[in-house]
């Protein structure tokens, strides 16, 4: 009986040995001080870095919505009309005095135009520095005015 109760208890002792060594015992101490400095002031980095982009992204969808998305904005439907041989189309002249025909963009009132145009708000726009572009029309609407061709 005294062999199993020497025999018991060395194993009890080693048994305890073991748990505290093993690595699961061991407790985290946690970030030292300069750790945590240096955490603190990524994420206050990160939180002034997600303030600023979402306020400009707050301000790209109230664009968006007051611009773009409103009865006196929309699509206009374009297509580029002309012959580019010089057949016939819109007479041009870069001198004055010499004309010949070329494609130019206009309004496309047909099915199936050639693209779109979007057309922004007029009350957006004079609150902007291209306040000096613009061309109205009779009802204080933009007059829509493509500046390129298609398709050159």
């Amino acid at each position: 009986m005294k062999r199993f109760l020497m025999l018991a208890g060395v194993a009890l002792v080693a048994a305890a040995m073991y748990v505290a060594a093993s690595p699961a015992s061991q407790q985290s101490k946690g970030p030292t001080e300069k750790q945590f400095v240096a955490l603190e002031k990524k994420v206050t980095t990160l939180s002034k870095t997600l303030k600023t982009t979402k306020t400009k992204a707050d301000a790209a969808y109230g664009f968006i919505a007051s611009c773009f998305v409103t009865t006196n904005a929309g699509a206009l439907p374009v297509n580029d009309f002309g012959d580019p041989q010089g057949t016939f189309g819109y007479w041009y002249t870069d001198n004055g005095t010499d004309y010949f025909n070329a494609t130019a963009p206009d309004i496309d009132t047909s099915s199936t135009p050639g693209g779109y145009l979007q057309l922004v708000d007029a009350s957006c726009i004079t609150q902007t520095p291209l306040r000096h572009a613009q061309t109205r029309l009779g009802n204080g609407h933009l007059l829509p005015r493509p500046e390129r061709g298609f398709g050159k």
